[in-house]
């Protein structure tokens, strides 16, 4: 067990990233994406010129289309159609770098667009076609290709305009090998829409890139970037983050000033201390099995937000949403770890106030499996001077927390301390091997006044396994009304729990060989 210090608010003059010149400002989540983005223009590309061979050779086949130059034509074509499944084969290999990616992305569109126009310029030369109809389809290519491949505005724009270059370059090469060029009027025709094309995907290349650094900065929070959202609830969002400097991922809780404070002014400064203060004594917990803060925050808009582990698992409402009640001896095993949690956090004088499946977590870490950790210990109710929390003193948290597990003096707006922690520890082993709540209303009114007056059926009557008598009894013990009637502490709760008798226990070798069948 290691302790860890109360988390600083790390507010650098500068972050330095990794960069090359094609990558450097360029959004981090649009860098991830680029090998996508060039697998998907190279599918495309090849795609296009697939329907052109086959179209082509059609042509021919009905006499629709002039012998004269089809046999190179053809074969440009072919090299054309080899290029494009060859990117999208390249770019989908695991383990390219974004600089990598965006290079070859560059030397392609060049590359691809002489491949591009040569049959159009040999059209020009051979006498099949007196002009071009229409516009080339290299000037599509220098329009859309920035759009799709990420790339600096200036280079993007320097790539277009060389691209555009492909058409007199052609016809410079076919001069070279004996054919005649078609005159001057023609050829400025043919290629001064291509440099129209790039110099006008000037400005959709620099709003783009102006709007996402705009996003990045949006996102930054502090020394984090947000990466991606992980999930939604009433108090906020959950997102994976990843630190600018160390390479650490992170999750990041943000918490909306309207969610907690409601309209009522003034309390938002009130949330904002209590926040700090919280996150002090939260960043005090060293037990193993409470999630890690890493940092906290608030933004200038008022978001509070926390930085914490970031844990590979599954929580555990939807460990039995999705596999189904836990046999007793795991949901003794999961419990325990988190009575561990608890135990720290009450001589704290910290109650967490909203226990439910959905803030205990299980997950793979060090080596061990089935590691629970409880989350969400953002505002937890505090008063280490007297143990207990005066209700005056958490108005603003009146809204918080789930009815399902609420006890019956956080319902009725008595004091709290950790045994209401407790109760709703008991809910929670209740769901584990039942799969259902203890309490069920189809409104909320109804459900907490089913915690204030309601007596709850044994698990044992409800569940399709066999629940040792000692768990039922010390479930029921949980749910009791008052709170001098449930275990005094967590610590009590645990050496309950461990007092059960259970036939097999819940081993590492066990949890181990779970995960790897179901969440590998």
């Amino acid at each position: 067990m290691s302790r860890f210090a109360a988390p600083r608010r790390v507010r650098p003059t500068f972050t330095h990233k990794p960069h090359t010149l094609t990558t450097k400002g360029l959004a981090p989540d649009l860098l991830r994406d680029a090998s996508r983005r060039l697998a998907l223009t190279g599918l495309v590309y090849a795609i296009g010129f697939s329907l052109s061979l086959a179209l082509n050779l059609l042509f021919l086949h009905l006499g629709w289309a002039r012998p004269v130059g089809f046999s190179a034509r053809t074969v440009v074509r072919s090299i054309s159609l080899a290029l494009g499944f060859g990117v999208f084969l390249y770019a989908r290999r695991p383990g390219l770098s974004p600089a990598r990616v965006i290079a070859v992305g560059l030397a392609f569109e060049i590359l691809g667009g002489l491949l591009l126009v040569f049959p159009e310029s040999l059209t020009l030369v051979d006498g099949s076609a007196p002009s071009v109809v229409g516009i080339s389809w290299l000037a599509v290519w220098v329009t859309f290709f920035p759009l799709l491949v990420p790339a600096r505005p200036w280079i993007a724009i320097s790539a277009s305009l060389v691209t555009a270059t492909m058409s007199p370059f052609a016809m410079w090469l076919l001069t070279r090998i004996g054919h005649t060029a078609p005159p001057v009027s023609t050829l400025t025709f043919a290629y001064l829409p291509n440099y129209v094309a790039a110099l006008l995907a000037i400005a959709p290349a620099v709003v783009l890139h102006r709007m996402r650094v705009q996003i990045v900065e949006a996102r930054a929070l502090g020394s984090y970037e947000l990466i991606e959202r992980l999930g939604a609830g009433g108090m906020g969002e959950v997102w994976r983050a990843s630190h600018y400097m160390l390479a650490r991922p992170a999750a990041i809780k943000l918490i909306s000033p309207e969610a907690i404070a409601g309209s009522r002014r003034g309390e938002a400064d009130e949330l904002a201390q209590r926040f700090e203060r919280e996150a002090q004594a939260t960043a005090s917990l060293s037990s193993p099995h409470t999630v890690e803060l890493y940092d906290f925050g608030v933004t200038d808009d008022g978001t509070f937000y926390y930085v914490m582990e970031l844990l590979n698992g599954i929580d555990l409402q939807r460990l039995v949403e999705r596999f189904g009640p836990l046999p007793p001896e795991r949901a003794v095993a999961l419990l325990l770890q988190a009575c561990e949690s608890l135990d720290e956090a009450h001589a704290h004088g910290l109650v967490h106030r909203d226990i439910k499946p959905a803030n205990v977590f299980t997950c793979v870490l060090g080596g061990r499996h089935d590691f629970a950790k409880v989350l969400d210990f953002g505002l937890v109710a505090s008063d280490a001077a007297y143990g207990a929390i005066d209700v005056r003193l958490t108005q603003v948290d009146a809204r918080r927390g789930t009815p399902a597990y609420m006890a019956p003096e956080m319902v009725s707006g008595a004091r709290v301390d950790g045994r209401t922690d407790l109760y709703a520890l008991g809910c929670v082993a209740y769901w584990l091997v039942v799969g259902a709540n203890p309490f069920e209303g189809r409104s909320v009114f109804e459900l907490v006044s089913k915690h204030l007056h309601g007596t709850p059926e044994p698990p044992s009557k409800r569940a399709t396994q066999p629940i040792p008598p000692e768990f039922d009894a010390l479930v029921l013990r949980c749910l009791a009304k008052a709170p001098e009637d449930r275990p005094a502490n967590a610590r009590e709760f645990a050496e309950l729990l461990t007092a059960v008798p259970i036939a097999a226990k819940w081993t590492e070798p066990r949890a181990a060989q779970w995960w790897r069948e179901n969440l590998a």
